[in-house]
């Protein structure tokens, strides 16, 4: 694989992987698209609550999204160290700007129902399983080996900078020019991403032994162990899923409490983002990381416990902080200990357990809160994690290694 070697003075250590145009067009293009994304998902969600007012709709276009990715990614993985990555990366956009499309007309004819909306979600996240892996591949393999920690920051920094401006967008649109707006804004925010892509040298290919498809799928799967991300997402994911309970029923705070409660993660995963992109390539990140894992599992028990709308602001800010660092430096790690051959593979796996551990633990957990409640069934999950990541501190000695 083929990267600059050189790297121009006077950046912050945050900051490194900008050094390198190829990262620093697709960083901007990617963080373009998803404010678009997440503006779309807020008028959908609206749409849905206002007209159709069946909460059951708002998990089912969730779960129709979610199950393509679930069944598929690890196929996906497969193709993209098979296929020219800039061909699935530009299907995937020019595919979702279509889909965004679709459905401004389907709104502005009054012709936007349930099905169209399940029907588009699934489609989308056939096409996501496809490329999520291959972006992740890609957006790693524009700067040298010892930068992946920074960039994987750098991008977990785009994810969470887009959740945090795109829902403010999208309620803006709703409010002053309609949803068709929002449809809209999202189609438009494709151009920026399609363009980097188009524009980007892309490393070569990586080289390797000729396999079948099926041979592709099982060497990918021996070069990763997915159980830590599987466990720690199906454990932290969960509290997240029910803040809204503990706003409305525990708190007795409704929408702007919630609204405050999700903010205040978000501005945690900020700083935890930026602080792991200041770090870098450095020594002791296992370490670091299961510390991080029990660091949000202490925290996380006290902030489902709460009774005070303050206390729980301030613990979820340390939730958020604690949980970025812990995952992007498990994915860092990830990526930097994979073969160039199998990137794609190595992380379709991994993306996998942690995008598939968050439904199943929030499907288990849904079950325990009508008994136990969301504020005791929150804190047990969490207090597991904190229990999960200190015996890895004591006996996890090749994590404690990295």
């Amino acid at each position: 694989m083929s990267v600059p070697s050189s790297e121009p003075r006077g950046r912050p250590g945050f900051l490194a992987a900008f050094s390198f145009r190829g990262f620093r067009l697709l960083w901007a293009g990617a963080f373009l698209s998803s404010v678009g994304t997440w503006i779309q998902d807020v008028a959908l969600s609206w749409i849905i609550h206002s007209r159709m007012g069946d909460p059951f709709y708002l998990g089912l276009r969730s779960f129709a999204q979610e199950v393509p990715l679930l069944a598929f990614m690890l196929l996906g993985g497969a193709v993209a160290d098979r296929i020219d990555r800039r061909l699935i990366l530009l299907s995937s956009q020019w595919f979702q700007m279509t889909m965004a499309v679709l459905l401004g007309v389907l709104y502005l004819t009054d012709h936007l129902g349930i099905g169209a909306i399940v029907l588009v979600a699934f489609a989308t996240g056939l096409m996501q399983s496809q490329s999520a892996p291959t972006y992740q591949a890609v957006i790693t393999s524009l700067v040298p080996r010892d930068r992946i920690a920074n960039a994987v920051a750098l991008n977990s920094l785009q994810f969470n900078l887009s959740r945090a401006i795109g829902p403010v967008v999208a309620g803006l649109l709703l409010a002053h020019a309609g949803a068709g707006w929002c449809f809209g804004a999202n189609a438009l925010s494709f151009v920026g991403v399609i363009l980097a892509l188009r524009t980007i040298a892309f490393p070569p290919p990586p080289s390797g032994p000729r396999e079948s498809l099926a041979q592709s799928l099982r060497t990918g799967l021996r070069h990763v162990s997915t159980l830590l991300a599987a466990a720690a997402s199906f454990l932290a994911f969960p509290l997240i899923t029910y803040l809204p309970v503990i706003a409305g029923d525990v708190l007795k705070t409704g929408a702007p409490g919630y609204s405050l409660l999700l903010t205040s993660v978000g501005i945690g995963a900020i700083v935890g983002a930026v602080s792991t992109a200041q770090r870098g390539h450095a020594a002791g990140r296992g370490r670091l990381m299961l510390f991080a894992f029990a660091g949000f599992g202490l925290v996380s028990v006290g902030a489902a416990l709460s009774r005070w709308q303050w206390l729980s602001m301030i613990l979820l800010v340390g939730s958020g902080f604690a949980l970025t660092t812990a995952f992007s430096t498990l994915n860092s790690l990830v990526q930097e200990m994979a073969p160039d051959v199998l990137r794609g593979r190595v992380l379709s796996i991994f993306g996998l357990a942690f995008r598939g551990g968050g439904p199943v633990g929030s499907l288990v957990a849904g079950s325990l809160v009508r008994s136990a409640g969301a504020p005791l069934v929150m804190a047990a999950y969490s207090a597991v994690l904190l229990c999960l990541a200190g015996f890895l501190l004591v006996r996890g000695s090749e994590l404690r290694r990295l």
